[in-house]
Protein backbone atom coordinates (compact mmCIF):
# COMPACT_ATOMS: atom_id res chain seq x y z
CA UNK A 1 0.00 0.00 0.00
CA UNK A 2 1.57 3.28 -1.14
CA UNK A 3 1.59 6.30 1.20
CA UNK A 4 0.48 9.37 -0.74
CA UNK A 5 2.25 12.56 0.35
CA UNK A 6 1.74 16.16 -0.78
CA UNK A 7 4.38 18.80 -0.09
CA UNK A 8 2.93 22.30 -0.24
CA UNK A 9 5.12 25.36 -0.84
CA UNK A 10 4.98 28.91 -2.12
CA UNK A 11 7.80 29.03 -4.68
CA UNK A 12 8.28 26.69 -7.59
CA UNK A 13 12.08 27.01 -7.41
CA UNK A 14 11.92 24.61 -4.44
CA UNK A 15 11.03 21.80 -6.84
CA UNK A 16 14.21 22.37 -8.85
CA UNK A 17 16.63 23.26 -6.07
CA UNK A 18 15.66 22.60 -2.46
CA UNK A 19 13.22 19.74 -2.99
CA UNK A 20 14.77 17.79 -5.83
CA UNK A 21 16.93 15.39 -3.81
CA UNK A 22 14.47 15.47 -0.88
CA UNK A 23 11.59 14.21 -2.99
CA UNK A 24 13.81 11.71 -4.81
CA UNK A 25 14.79 10.22 -1.43
CA UNK A 26 11.14 9.89 -0.34
CA UNK A 27 10.16 8.32 -3.65
CA UNK A 28 13.03 5.85 -3.35
CA UNK A 29 11.79 4.85 0.11
CA UNK A 30 8.37 4.05 -1.34
CA UNK A 31 6.29 7.21 -0.86
CA UNK A 32 4.06 8.51 -3.66
CA UNK A 33 5.25 12.13 -3.66
CA UNK A 34 3.21 15.05 -5.01
CA UNK A 35 3.74 18.81 -4.78
CA UNK A 36 1.42 21.82 -4.63
CA UNK A 37 2.95 25.23 -5.30
CA UNK A 38 2.42 28.63 -6.88
CA UNK A 39 3.08 28.82 -10.62
CA UNK A 40 6.29 30.52 -11.67
CA UNK A 41 9.26 30.26 -13.99
CA UNK A 42 9.51 26.48 -13.55
CA UNK A 43 5.85 25.57 -12.97
CA UNK A 44 3.51 27.13 -15.53
CA UNK A 45 0.63 24.79 -14.71
CA UNK A 46 -0.11 21.24 -13.59
CA UNK A 47 2.77 18.98 -14.58
CA UNK A 48 4.96 16.00 -13.73
CA UNK A 49 8.64 16.74 -13.07
CA UNK A 50 11.47 14.83 -14.72
CA UNK A 51 11.88 12.96 -11.42
CA UNK A 52 8.24 11.80 -11.40
CA UNK A 53 6.73 14.24 -8.89
CA UNK A 54 3.14 15.19 -9.73
CA UNK A 55 2.73 18.97 -9.39
CA UNK A 56 -0.50 20.92 -8.91
CA UNK A 57 -0.22 24.68 -9.55
CA UNK A 58 -2.23 26.71 -7.03
CA UNK A 59 -1.45 30.37 -6.34
CA UNK A 60 -0.56 31.43 -2.81
CA UNK A 61 -0.76 35.24 -2.58
CA UNK A 62 2.35 36.60 -0.83
CA UNK A 63 0.33 39.07 1.25
CA UNK A 64 -2.71 38.45 3.46
CA UNK A 65 -5.56 39.18 1.06
CA UNK A 66 -8.79 37.80 2.55
CA UNK A 67 -10.68 37.37 -0.71
CA UNK A 68 -7.87 35.63 -2.59
CA UNK A 69 -6.87 33.62 0.48
CA UNK A 70 -10.42 32.28 0.84
CA UNK A 71 -10.45 31.34 -2.85
CA UNK A 72 -7.13 29.49 -2.44
CA UNK A 73 -8.39 27.74 0.70
CA UNK A 74 -11.51 26.45 -1.07
CA UNK A 75 -9.43 25.31 -4.04
CA UNK A 76 -7.06 23.46 -1.70
CA UNK A 77 -9.85 21.72 0.23
CA UNK A 78 -11.46 20.49 -2.99
CA UNK A 79 -8.17 19.26 -4.44
CA UNK A 80 -7.03 17.51 -1.24
CA UNK A 81 -10.38 15.72 -0.93
CA UNK A 82 -10.19 14.64 -4.55
CA UNK A 83 -6.64 13.26 -4.18
CA UNK A 84 -7.06 11.45 -0.86
CA UNK A 85 -3.60 12.14 0.55
CA UNK A 86 -2.35 10.27 3.61
CA UNK A 87 0.10 13.06 4.52
CA UNK A 88 0.12 16.78 3.76
CA UNK A 89 3.44 18.45 4.56
CA UNK A 90 3.44 22.26 4.34
CA UNK A 91 6.30 24.75 4.04
CA UNK A 92 6.65 28.54 4.44
CA UNK A 93 4.14 31.05 5.79
CA UNK A 94 1.12 31.21 3.48
CA UNK A 95 1.00 27.53 2.43
CA UNK A 96 1.68 26.69 6.08
CA UNK A 97 -1.42 28.57 7.21
CA UNK A 98 -3.87 27.82 4.41
CA UNK A 99 -2.49 24.36 3.74
CA UNK A 100 -2.84 23.11 7.29
CA UNK A 101 -6.40 24.40 7.59
CA UNK A 102 -7.36 22.93 4.22
CA UNK A 103 -5.80 19.55 5.03
CA UNK A 104 -7.80 19.23 8.23
CA UNK A 105 -11.04 20.34 6.54
CA UNK A 106 -10.37 17.79 3.79
CA UNK A 107 -9.90 15.00 6.34
CA UNK A 108 -6.20 14.32 5.68
CA UNK A 109 -5.06 11.92 8.45
CA UNK A 110 -1.53 13.34 8.96
CA UNK A 111 -0.62 17.04 8.69
CA UNK A 112 2.96 18.26 9.19
CA UNK A 113 4.50 21.71 8.88
CA UNK A 114 8.19 22.53 8.52
CA UNK A 115 9.20 25.76 10.26
CA UNK A 116 11.64 27.48 7.91
CA UNK A 117 12.32 30.08 10.58
CA UNK A 118 9.48 31.81 12.40
CA UNK A 119 8.48 34.99 10.59
CA UNK A 120 9.61 37.56 13.16
CA UNK A 121 12.70 39.74 13.33
CA UNK A 122 14.36 42.76 14.88
CA UNK A 123 12.34 45.90 14.17
CA UNK A 124 8.87 44.37 14.17
CA UNK A 125 6.34 46.29 16.22
CA UNK A 126 4.76 44.72 19.32
CA UNK A 127 1.45 44.54 17.47
CA UNK A 128 3.06 42.71 14.54
CA UNK A 129 4.74 40.24 16.91
CA UNK A 130 1.50 39.56 18.79
CA UNK A 131 -0.36 39.00 15.52
CA UNK A 132 2.38 36.71 14.25
CA UNK A 133 2.36 34.60 17.43
CA UNK A 134 -1.44 34.38 17.38
CA UNK A 135 -1.42 33.18 13.75
CA UNK A 136 1.22 30.55 14.55
CA UNK A 137 -0.77 29.31 17.56
CA UNK A 138 -3.90 29.15 15.43
CA UNK A 139 -2.22 27.28 12.57
CA UNK A 140 -0.57 24.81 14.95
CA UNK A 141 -4.03 23.59 16.00
CA UNK A 142 -4.48 22.16 12.51
CA UNK A 143 -1.42 19.91 12.37
CA UNK A 144 0.04 16.91 14.12
CA UNK A 145 3.67 17.99 14.13
CA UNK A 146 5.97 20.95 13.57
CA UNK A 147 9.48 20.22 12.27
CA UNK A 148 11.98 22.98 13.03
CA UNK A 149 15.02 23.67 10.87
CA UNK A 150 16.90 25.15 13.83
CA UNK A 151 16.97 24.46 17.53
CA UNK A 152 16.32 28.01 18.72
CA UNK A 153 12.88 28.09 17.11
CA UNK A 154 11.85 25.06 19.17
CA UNK A 155 12.44 26.99 22.38
CA UNK A 156 10.64 30.04 20.98
CA UNK A 157 7.58 27.97 19.99
CA UNK A 158 7.28 26.46 23.45
CA UNK A 159 7.88 29.76 25.30
CA UNK A 160 5.28 31.56 23.21
CA UNK A 161 2.79 28.69 23.61
CA UNK A 162 2.60 28.14 19.88
CA UNK A 163 2.68 24.43 20.58
CA UNK A 164 3.65 21.93 23.27
CA UNK A 165 7.18 20.48 23.45
CA UNK A 166 5.77 17.18 22.18
CA UNK A 167 4.36 18.81 19.04
CA UNK A 168 7.63 20.24 17.71
CA UNK A 169 10.72 18.22 16.80
CA UNK A 170 14.12 19.10 15.37
CA UNK A 171 14.50 18.52 11.62
CA UNK A 172 17.59 20.51 10.66
CA UNK A 173 18.59 21.34 7.12
CA UNK A 174 21.36 20.40 4.77
CA UNK A 175 22.75 20.36 1.27
CA UNK A 176 24.38 17.90 -1.09
CA UNK A 177 27.92 17.84 0.32
CA UNK A 178 29.08 15.79 -2.68
CA UNK A 179 28.05 18.53 -5.11
CA UNK A 180 29.27 21.38 -2.92
CA UNK A 181 32.86 20.56 -1.97
CA UNK A 182 36.20 22.40 -2.23
CA UNK A 183 37.46 20.37 -5.18
CA UNK A 184 34.18 20.54 -7.11
CA UNK A 185 35.48 23.43 -9.23
CA UNK A 186 39.00 23.26 -10.67
CA UNK A 187 41.45 26.18 -10.35
CA UNK A 188 41.21 26.67 -14.13
CA UNK A 189 37.41 26.89 -13.90
CA UNK A 190 37.69 29.39 -11.04
CA UNK A 191 40.07 31.54 -13.09
CA UNK A 192 37.71 31.36 -16.06
CA UNK A 193 34.74 32.39 -13.93
CA UNK A 194 36.63 35.37 -12.56
CA UNK A 195 37.62 36.41 -16.08
CA UNK A 196 33.99 36.09 -17.16
CA UNK A 197 33.02 38.50 -14.38
CA UNK A 198 35.88 40.89 -15.11
CA UNK A 199 37.63 40.22 -11.80
CA UNK A 200 41.41 40.51 -11.63
CA UNK A 201 43.34 37.45 -10.33
CA UNK A 202 44.54 39.31 -7.22
CA UNK A 203 41.25 41.05 -6.47
CA UNK A 204 39.37 40.03 -3.30
CA UNK A 205 35.77 38.96 -3.92
CA UNK A 206 32.84 38.64 -1.54
CA UNK A 207 29.34 37.70 -2.56
CA UNK A 208 25.83 37.68 -1.18
CA UNK A 209 23.23 35.24 -2.48
CA UNK A 210 19.59 35.51 -1.48
CA UNK A 211 16.05 36.48 -2.45
CA UNK A 212 15.77 40.14 -3.38
CA UNK A 213 13.84 41.27 -0.31
CA UNK A 214 14.79 43.76 2.38
CA UNK A 215 14.72 41.00 5.02
CA UNK A 216 17.90 39.54 3.47
CA UNK A 217 19.88 42.69 4.34
CA UNK A 218 20.77 43.97 0.88
CA UNK A 219 20.69 47.58 2.06
CA UNK A 220 23.31 46.91 4.74
CA UNK A 221 25.40 44.91 2.28
CA UNK A 222 25.46 47.79 -0.20
CA UNK A 223 26.18 50.30 2.56
CA UNK A 224 29.10 48.17 3.77
CA UNK A 225 30.49 48.09 0.23
CA UNK A 226 30.31 51.87 0.05
CA UNK A 227 32.11 52.26 3.38
CA UNK A 228 34.94 50.02 2.20
CA UNK A 229 35.16 51.78 -1.16
CA UNK A 230 35.47 55.13 0.65
CA UNK A 231 38.37 53.67 2.65
CA UNK A 232 40.11 52.73 -0.57
CA UNK A 233 39.91 48.95 -0.01
CA UNK A 234 40.06 47.00 -3.27
CA UNK A 235 37.26 44.47 -2.90
CA UNK A 236 34.78 43.31 -5.55
CA UNK A 237 31.21 42.68 -4.36
CA UNK A 238 28.72 40.35 -6.04
CA UNK A 239 24.94 40.30 -5.46
CA UNK A 240 23.01 37.26 -6.68
CA UNK A 241 19.31 36.58 -6.24
CA UNK A 242 15.80 36.33 -7.60
CA UNK A 243 12.71 38.45 -6.91
CA UNK A 244 9.81 36.29 -5.66
CA UNK A 245 7.62 38.67 -3.67
CA UNK A 246 7.03 41.83 -5.68
CA UNK A 247 5.49 43.58 -2.68
CA UNK A 248 8.77 43.67 -0.77
CA UNK A 249 11.37 43.40 -3.52
CA UNK A 250 14.58 45.40 -3.47
CA UNK A 251 16.58 46.35 -6.55
CA UNK A 252 20.32 45.82 -6.09
CA UNK A 253 20.88 47.50 -9.43
CA UNK A 254 19.15 50.66 -8.19
CA UNK A 255 21.07 50.54 -4.89
CA UNK A 256 24.36 50.15 -6.76
CA UNK A 257 23.58 53.29 -8.77
CA UNK A 258 22.31 55.16 -5.71
CA UNK A 259 25.56 54.57 -3.81
CA UNK A 260 27.88 54.98 -6.79
CA UNK A 261 29.19 51.41 -6.72
CA UNK A 262 29.13 50.63 -10.45
CA UNK A 263 32.86 49.91 -10.43
CA UNK A 264 32.78 47.92 -7.17
CA UNK A 265 29.59 45.82 -7.09
CA UNK A 266 27.94 43.62 -9.70
CA UNK A 267 24.34 42.40 -9.63
CA UNK A 268 24.17 39.04 -11.39
CA UNK A 269 20.47 38.25 -10.95
CA UNK A 270 19.35 34.62 -11.01
CA UNK A 271 22.19 32.17 -11.62
CA UNK A 272 22.45 28.42 -12.11
CA UNK A 273 26.23 28.21 -11.56
CA UNK A 274 26.25 28.72 -7.79
CA UNK A 275 29.10 26.26 -7.01
CA UNK A 276 31.32 28.01 -9.55
CA UNK A 277 30.42 31.46 -8.21
CA UNK A 278 31.10 30.46 -4.60
CA UNK A 279 34.42 28.92 -5.67
CA UNK A 280 35.37 32.27 -7.21
CA UNK A 281 34.67 34.12 -3.94
CA UNK A 282 37.01 34.65 -1.02
CA UNK A 283 34.11 34.87 1.44
CA UNK A 284 30.32 34.68 1.44
CA UNK A 285 28.10 37.26 3.16
CA UNK A 286 24.52 37.02 4.42
CA UNK A 287 23.18 40.11 6.17
CA UNK A 288 19.61 38.89 6.80
CA UNK A 289 17.43 39.88 9.74
CA UNK A 290 16.09 36.36 10.39
CA UNK A 291 16.64 32.84 9.05
CA UNK A 292 15.53 29.26 9.44
CA UNK A 293 18.77 27.66 8.30
CA UNK A 294 20.33 29.64 5.43
CA UNK A 295 21.18 27.22 2.65
CA UNK A 296 23.66 29.58 1.02
CA UNK A 297 25.81 29.49 4.16
CA UNK A 298 25.62 25.69 4.19
CA UNK A 299 26.74 25.68 0.55
CA UNK A 300 29.57 28.09 1.30
CA UNK A 301 30.74 25.98 4.24
CA UNK A 302 30.65 22.79 2.16
CA UNK A 303 32.73 24.57 -0.50
CA UNK A 304 35.32 25.42 2.15
CA UNK A 305 34.58 29.15 2.22
CA UNK A 306 34.42 31.32 5.36
CA UNK A 307 31.24 33.32 5.86
CA UNK A 308 30.12 36.55 7.48
CA UNK A 309 26.55 36.55 8.74
CA UNK A 310 24.29 38.39 11.11
CA UNK A 311 23.95 37.18 14.68
CA UNK A 312 20.39 35.89 14.32
CA UNK A 313 18.77 32.52 14.93
CA UNK A 314 19.47 30.04 12.16
CA UNK A 315 22.59 31.83 10.96
CA UNK A 316 24.37 31.36 14.27
CA UNK A 317 23.55 27.66 14.04
CA UNK A 318 25.72 27.54 10.90
CA UNK A 319 28.55 30.00 11.58
CA UNK A 320 30.77 29.43 14.60
CA UNK A 321 31.99 32.96 15.31
CA UNK A 322 35.77 33.22 14.97
CA UNK A 323 36.07 29.61 13.79
CA UNK A 324 34.18 29.23 10.51
CA UNK A 325 33.52 32.94 9.93
CA UNK A 326 32.25 36.00 11.75
CA UNK A 327 28.89 37.00 13.21
CA UNK A 328 27.92 40.67 13.27
CA UNK A 329 24.86 42.48 14.66
CA UNK A 330 21.91 42.70 12.25
CA UNK A 331 21.17 46.06 10.60
CA UNK A 332 24.74 47.24 11.24
CA UNK A 333 26.53 48.14 8.01
CA UNK A 334 29.64 49.38 9.81
CA UNK A 335 30.13 46.09 11.70
CA UNK A 336 29.55 44.19 8.48
CA UNK A 337 32.16 46.31 6.69
CA UNK A 338 34.69 45.76 9.48
CA UNK A 339 34.25 41.98 9.32
CA UNK A 340 34.59 41.94 5.52
CA UNK A 341 37.73 44.07 5.75
CA UNK A 342 39.29 41.88 8.46
CA UNK A 343 38.67 38.65 6.55
CA UNK A 344 39.71 40.08 3.17
CA UNK A 345 43.06 41.19 4.59
CA UNK A 346 43.99 37.79 6.06
CA UNK A 347 44.34 34.95 3.51
CA UNK A 348 45.73 32.50 6.08
CA UNK A 349 42.71 33.11 8.31
CA UNK A 350 40.36 32.59 5.38
CA UNK A 351 41.95 29.24 4.57
CA UNK A 352 41.81 28.10 8.20
CA UNK A 353 38.16 29.13 8.56
CA UNK A 354 37.29 27.52 5.24
CA UNK A 355 38.71 24.17 6.31
CA UNK A 356 36.82 24.37 9.62
CA UNK A 357 33.61 25.26 7.76
CA UNK A 358 33.96 22.20 5.51
CA UNK A 359 34.45 19.92 8.50
CA UNK A 360 31.34 21.37 10.15
CA UNK A 361 29.30 20.94 6.96
CA UNK A 362 30.28 17.28 6.69
CA UNK A 363 29.46 16.63 10.33
CA UNK A 364 26.18 18.54 10.67
CA UNK A 365 24.70 19.61 7.34
CA UNK A 366 24.58 16.57 5.09
CA UNK A 367 21.07 16.71 3.58
CA UNK A 368 20.62 12.95 3.98
CA UNK A 369 20.23 13.51 7.71
CA UNK A 370 17.12 15.66 7.47
CA UNK A 371 15.74 13.37 4.76
CA UNK A 372 16.11 10.52 7.24
CA UNK A 373 14.48 12.48 10.06
CA UNK A 374 11.50 13.29 7.83
CA UNK A 375 11.11 9.63 6.93
CA UNK A 376 11.35 8.63 10.60
CA UNK A 377 8.63 11.11 11.62
CA UNK A 378 6.37 10.00 8.78
CA UNK A 379 6.65 6.38 9.89
CA UNK A 380 5.97 7.25 13.52
CA UNK A 381 2.79 9.14 12.65
CA UNK A 382 1.67 6.55 10.08
CA UNK A 383 1.83 3.84 12.74
CA UNK A 384 -0.09 5.97 15.24
CA UNK A 385 -2.71 7.60 12.99
CA UNK A 386 -3.14 4.96 10.28
CA UNK A 387 -1.79 1.50 11.14
CA UNK A 388 1.41 -0.51 11.10
CA UNK A 389 0.14 -2.31 8.00
CA UNK A 390 0.55 0.92 6.02
CA UNK A 391 4.32 0.70 6.56
CA UNK A 392 4.66 -2.51 4.57
CA UNK A 393 4.98 -0.68 1.28
CA UNK A 394 7.96 1.34 2.49
CA UNK A 395 11.60 0.35 2.38
CA UNK A 396 13.48 0.16 5.66
CA UNK A 397 15.17 3.29 7.00
CA UNK A 398 18.66 3.35 5.44
CA UNK A 399 20.42 4.65 8.54
CA UNK A 400 20.32 3.97 12.23
CA UNK A 401 19.79 6.92 14.55
CA UNK A 402 23.20 6.45 16.16
CA UNK A 403 24.91 7.08 12.80
CA UNK A 404 23.40 10.52 12.34
CA UNK A 405 25.19 13.76 13.24
CA UNK A 406 23.93 15.47 16.38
Amino acid sequence: MSIKVAHMMNHDIALRVHGRNYFAYLRERGYDVHAICSPGEFVKGDMVTDTGVVVKAISFPPRYTPGQDLKTLVQLVCYLREQGYDIVHTHTAKPGLLGRIAARLAGVPIVIHTVHGFHYWLGMSDLEKRLFVWLERFAAQFCDLLLSQNREDIGFAVRERICSPEQIHFLGNGIDVTRFRPDAVSPDAVAAKRRELGIAPDEKVVGMIGRLVRLKGYHEYVQAARLLKERGERIRFLAIGVAQDQASVVSPGALISQYGLQDTMQFLGTRHDIPELIAAMDAVVLASYAEGIPRVLLEAAAMGKPAIGTDVRGTREVIVDGETGYLVPPCDALALAEAISRLSADPARRREMGRAARRRAEAHFDERCYFWRTDREYRRLIEVKLSASHLRGLKALPLEAGQLPV
